[in-house]
């Protein structure tokens, strides 16, 4: 029997959401003009999006917003202006007004964060976000002001923004410390806002979903069913970009689940090899200012695999904590939820040390995989920087004979790099 698919239903929705999606556009569109905060909160969050529709003119770098805020610069909403800036253009022919800006930092901790008349970047989602980013910008420089941030997002009292403010509040948290907490229930609202929200700081990895898979895939649903009822006229400008971040990686995630699969993986990893006939070696004896960039410990391994599987998976997970077993806590280097797949990184500087990683990945693979809930594959991915490849086969079926284990990539140092230990 030949199945029967409703294909006039699904145009009629897919037109639908591409007007939604060029309405929305229209919308942020009102707000993209130098130094506009709405504008500059909606380019940091479609940072990952392509917009097609007009070109990004929020720089307060360009234009006059700096000459006409140059006495103002100690002020919140100026400062989360500079902090947009800072973040994603740089300085135009005026000068660099970066020593200013430190100066309004210094100036803004010496204020009361959070007034009695409650006129505060601490309710402001716009504002709240770009002092974040000036924080982070600026931690060297004015090391002491990432710490009060943190400190007085720590301490604050709730904010009449309400549950979509405290999102915020958890975004910049997130910003400032690289700490990701995880979300065990989604909101159980119509607000779209909202929900987009939640979708876009799981997509930049300021909150974690406790069952990527299922959260997600019931996050999606009701955003894109949301979306169809809403009216982009009705929304703001930071609503509207969150809706259109939303939106976009919705669809780029279901066109690439129907092209990429679990054996994808494994035939990214494999690129490495070729990738590295560029990797940055001077000889300090051809080259006036040599680069070299060392590869001496696993960390410098997942950095490079993250580029490389980053590049075709959108919902890659960074250290992906997993349950509890016994009195120890395991975290898998990389998660591909959406593909039910776990990527273990190794690096091998002796011969002997394959026979040690053959245990080390037969015991971690037990404890991974116990629950076979979001994840039911492991992907492992050794550098050898010994060159040892006599041994490669050898581990690669011992590791392949395991139900859990799809694929194993093995790859040597690059010969421009020295061996480990040469100096």
């Amino acid at each position: 029997m030949v199945p029967v698919t409703n294909t006039g239903a699904d145009a009629l929705v897919a037109a639908c959401i591409s007007g939604q999606l060029a309405a929305l556009e229209e919308r942020i569109a009102m707000a993209n003009s130098g130094g506009n905060l709405d504008g500059l909160f909606a380019r940091h969050v479609l940072n990952n999006t392509m917009i097609t529709s007009f070109a990004w003119e929020v720089s307060p770098f360009s234009g006059r917003w700096l000459e006409r805020n140059a006495g103002h610069l100690s002020t919140a909403p100026q400062l989360a202006v500079a902090g947009y800036g800072l973040t994603y253009f740089a300085p135009g022919a005026a000068g660099d007004p970066t020593p200013l800006f430190h100066a309004g930092l210094r100036e803004l901790m010496r204020r009361d964060p959070d007034p009695p008349d409650g006129v505060s970047f601490l309710h402001d989602s716009r504002q709240l976000t770009g002092i974040g980013l000036a924080a982070v910008q600026c931690a060297r420089d004015v090391p002491e002001f990432r710490s009060w941030l943190h400190h007085i997002l720590d301490t604050a009292a709730p904010c009449a923004g309400g549950a979509r403010m405290d999102l915020i509040r958890q975004h910049v948290r997130g910003m400032l410390t690289a700490d990701a907490p995880v979300l065990t229930e989604l909101p159980a609202t119509p607000d779209i806002g909202r929900l987009c929200l939640v979708h876009w700081m799981a997509s930049v990895g300021t909150v974690r979903l406790a069952d990527p898979v299922a959260q997600l895939k019931s996050l999606q649903l009701q955003i894109l069913t949301l979306l169809l009822q809403t009216r982009a006229g009705d929304l703001s400008v930071p609503e509207a970009a969150l809706v259109r971040a939303a939106a976009g990686h919705i669809i780029d995630a279901t066109l690439d689940s129907a092209v990429l699969g679990a054996s994808h993986v494994g035939a990214v990893l494999r690129r490495f090899t070729p990738a590295m006939r560029r990797w940055r070696w001077d000889d300090p004896a051809r080259v006036k200012d040599p680069v070299q960039w060392p590869i001496r410990s696993e960390r410098e391994v997942q950095d490079i695999a993250w580029a490389l599987l980053r590049a075709v998976f959108d919902d890659l997970v960074d250290e992906e904590p997993l349950r509890k077993v016994g009195h120890s806590w395991y975290r898998a280097d990389f998660g591909l939820p959406r593909l039910g797949v776990l990527v273990e990184i190794k690096y091998v500087r002796a011969a002997a040390e394959f026979k040690k990683i053959e245990k080390e990945i037969l015991e971690d693979s037990v404890a991974y995989l116990r629950d076979r809930t979001t994840y039911k594959k492991l992907v492992v991915f050794i550098y050898d920087a010994s060159a040892s490849v006599q041994e490669h086969a050898i581990t690669a079926a011992a590791l392949l004979e395991l139900e859990e284990v799809i694929d194993v990539v093995i790859v040597c140092r690059p010969s421009q790099l020295p061996p480990p230990g040469s100096g």
